[in-house]
């Protein structure tokens, strides 16, 4: 019997066929890699045209330069952030796409910026992965410092007026205290709220614009802390800063944090005196030398060996982990801790007779 066409169509080989479908795989492929590189090129074409118009918007109407101080360790978004705040670009989340399309997230540097209204978003990016321009001066201000002794500090190094410094922190006219928890701590000063950090200054800058910076970082390195949590300690938000400016003056050791959290709270409880030495110190402004019995005895609030609770407000700037220890303390019933290796190693207990012992093997 005769073979129609049909009959060979049939047995055509599916070699044939296999060769056609990869063939056509292929032509696919290619034109899906093309739509890619295209829809690429075309978000970044977005994303540049974003941020200049958005340069030119924010800038529209003056002619002057933006000055940005972006301070050290400062992440990514913190920088878009920032430039949002001041006016530089209209949406942060517009340059964090662009710094994470182009790998530099880890390459943005602190300095002191000024940027040309309408600046373009290439410009920008330039500007921040070379680093600022401007002679500026980088002041250390490290955890525990209170303020008249961060003011000693910039006074020594030459970087600023102590004194102003010092002033300024008190003028509560000028400087309002961060918000804790959603409230308005009801202080005196700005002890405690002056966040320790590195910051980056220009050189003719003042104390004004130091203090500024730090309370910018306590609101950018606090505002996400579970406040809410001091209220399950008995305390109120403020409290809890004080806890952690005594821990940031009392501790050495990382993890010994959260258990000189654990007696304060403990001893508030049991309405026993905290018996604080640095509350003492405080008080008198004597960091250095072994405090006397007449020190000892001083007639202060924050005198913490003669007045029960808390005292008036926190003895230091806290850093973030004092902070978080004072709202999450251990979940031991020590009263005592004493002082036994040069390395800053406390003997913690909650019997009043082994903290004796203690104190005495300590003093051998």
């Amino acid at each position: 019997m005769r073979e129609t066409p049909k009959d060979v169509s049939k047995r055509r080989s599916p070699l044939r066929f296999t060769r056609l479908g990869k063939r056509a795989l292929a032509v696919s492929g290619l034109l899906l890699l093309l739509f890619v590189v295209l829809l690429l090129l075309g978000s970044m074409s977005m994303l540049d045209w974003g941020l200049g118009t958005m340069a030119d918007n924010a800038s529209t109407g003056s002619g002057e330069k933006i000055e940005v101080t972006i301070p050290e360790g400062m992440s990514a978004a913190d920088v878009a952030s920032l430039l949002e705040n001041e006016g530089v670009i209209e949406s942060s989340q517009i340059l964090r796409l662009r710094i994470k399309a182009e790998g530099l997230d880890t390459k943005l540097k602190s300095g002191r910026y000024a940027f040309a209204p309408g600046e373009s978003s290439d410009s920008i990016l330039e500007k921040l992965t070379r680093g600022g321009e401007e002679e500026v001066s980088k002041i250390l201000i490290p955890e525990g410092l209170s303020m008249d002794q961060t003011a000693a500090r910039l006074s020594s190094e030459g970087v600023l007026d102590g004194k102003d410094y010092l002033s300024l922190s008190q003028d509560l006219g000028r400087f309002s205290p961060p918000r804790l928890g959603g409230a308005s701590p009801e202080v005196d000063n700005l002890e405690g709220f002056l966040f320790p950090s590195t910051y980056t200054l220009p050189r003719e800058s003042g104390a004004a614009e130091l203090i500024r910076l730090q309370l910018e970082a306590f609101v950018r390195q606090t505002a996400s802390l579970p406040w809410h949590q001091a209220s399950d300690l008995g305390v109120d938000p403020l409290d809890v800063l004080i806890v952690a400016s005594i821990i940031e003056k009392e501790v050495r050791v990382p993890e010994e944090r959260a258990k000189v959290a654990a007696v304060i709270y403990n001893r508030i409880e049991k309405q026993m005196p905290l018996g604080v030495d640095a509350t003492v110190r405080f008080a008198l402004k004597k960091w250095t030398g072994p405090l006397t019995k007449s020190d000892l005895a001083v007639d202060s609030p924050y005198n913490t060996r003669l007045y029960e609770g808390m005292p008036p407000g926190p003895i230091s700037s806290p850093g973030l982990a004092a902070i978080r220890a004072a709202l999450d303390p251990a979940d031991v019933d020590y009263l005592y801790y004493v002082l036994i290796d040069d390395e800053g190693h406390h003997r913690f207990t909650s019997s009043y007779e082994e903290f004796l012992k203690a104190k005495e093997a300590a003093a051998r």
